[in-house]
């Protein structure tokens, strides 16, 4: 199976990246051409595997979404005949996705623009599924059958989804060799490579150094996945016969108040930071209060392998070697 990920110098594009090179697919990644983050891939030893190739790709480059398909065959040089360039295309690449980002429409508004025009490359390409990194922010204070996004991000997470949806529900009806879109909601990620700014890698090094550790009140009901159990996840919804356009829910199997999570991961590590619970305001989503529905991608053959506290234990020993080498 040939998949192509945009966004693969993210945190999640380069886990599955490797997953799915171990696994014996072929991975082309899309990078952008003044790409500052293309290092990582070398560094994770992802360009030496012999299934790897990458891509340059500008979407700015490319038609506008609007136009149709019929501008990016001609924008390709293919025809309607040839025989399809990839299987899967895989979709991390989304800008604005810290807490100035989320809050900024105008680079949401460009994100859902790009995505379509990425789906529409996808399905020009001959890919049977597209997948979308969707997020938790879509949910917002809703539930899962009354979404409600607070954020700009969200929303349009939210509004990309729902585009594509149609899109794929139409092409199953009057398309020779229609295209999936499996909608991911991606709850909470960790793991080694994460943002050092992530509320996991502050507190474990206000834990390792014994500083304080400023928070917001943590009360609402969270979920955490290893980032390995997650690019998991994304290989089974590739390989599986049983998927249909849907929305899927990526997340660990224990949901709990947040702060316990914050508790158990200061305790870890040795339990040296001061937690100030409450010093801070909740961030751009508002304080979601929710458990993921992980049951369809259950009855594909997921399940967590990483526990919270294996997963946990696992960084708290790399850091310490960390600072322990200086």
């Amino acid at each position: 199976m040939r998949v192509l990920i945009t966004g693969v110098t993210s945190f999640l594009g380069v886990y599955t990246a490797k997953q799915l090179l171990s696994e014996g697919y072929e991975v082309i990644g899309a990078v952008r051409p003044d790409s500052k983050n293309q290092d990582v891939l070398e560094e994770r030893g992802i360009t030496e595997e012999p299934k790897y190739q990458t891509v340059y790709m500008d979407f700015d480059q490319l038609p506008e979404a609007e136009l149709g398909e019929e501008h990016f065959v001609e924008f390709l040089e293919r025809n309607e005949d040839d025989e399809p360039i990839i299987d899967a295309w895989v979709h991390f690449a989304w800008d604005g996705i810290g807490s100035a980002g989320r809050e900024n429409t105008d680079i949401q508004i460009q994100n859902i623009e790009n995505a379509k025009k990425a789906y529409i490359m996808a399905k020009v390409l001959g890919a049977q599924k597209f997948i979308f990194a969707g997020s938790q922010a879509e949910y917002g204070d809703g539930n899962h059958r009354s979404p409600r996004p607070i954020s700009p991000y969200g929303k349009a997470k939210r509004a990309f989804g729902r585009w594509a949806t149609e899109q794929s529900l139409l092409s199953q009806m009057y398309d020779e060799r229609p295209m999936q879109f499996l909608h991911t909601r991606i709850f909470s990620v960790y793991g080694d490579g994460d943002h050092k700014t992530s509320l996991v890698n502050t507190v474990l090094k206000g834990s390792l150094k014994g500083t304080p550790v400023v928070l917001g009140p943590c009360a609402q009901r969270w979920n955490y996945l290893e980032v390995r159990d997650c690019a998991r996840a994304i290989s089974i919804l590739l390989q599986s016969d049983e998927t249909r356009t849907d929305v899927y829910d990526i997340a660990g199997s224990d949901s709990r108040m947040l702060k316990k999570f914050v508790q158990e991961m200061n305790e870890i590590a040795g339990g040296g930071a001061e937690l100030e619970f409450g010093t801070r305001s909740n961030n751009a989503e508002g304080a979601a209060n929710m458990s993921p529905e992980i049951l369809k991608l259950q009855r594909l053959g997921f399940h967590q392998e990483i526990s919270f506290e294996a997963g946990i234990g696992e960084l708290v020993k790399k850091k310490r070697m960390e600072l322990e080498a200086g």
